[in-house]
């Protein structure tokens, strides 16, 4: 992902922010959800969404046993492989 932020991107983040969730902001833009929060609040804009999204520990757990690595669960379930890392670490230890 680039790290420079284009005046097009600038003004959706303007016109969308608060009101899309970030994950959802993340693939329009091109960025990551974190670099779309911290853009915003350099920019002082505020959001009253919730931007945490649930992880779907069941689903993890399934494709694990199916033998799928982190990456291919993943694509399977719309997360980056280190958010399955991250979740298994977290709350299935």
């Amino acid at each position: 992902m680039n790290r420079t932020w284009s005046d097009e991107q600038t003004r959706v983040l303007i016109k969308q922010y608060g009101k899309m969730p970030v994950v959802a902001l993340s693939p329009l833009l091109n960025k990551s959800p974190n670099a779309i929060r911290i853009k915003a609040n350099k920019m002082g804009l505020k959001s009253g969404l919730q931007h945490r999204v649930t992880i779907p520990l069941d689903e993890i757990i399934n494709f694990r046993k199916m033998g799928y690595s982190s990456r291919q669960i993943g694509r399977l379930i719309g997360y980056s492989y280190q958010g399955v890392l991250n979740a298994e670490r977290r709350f299935l230890k």
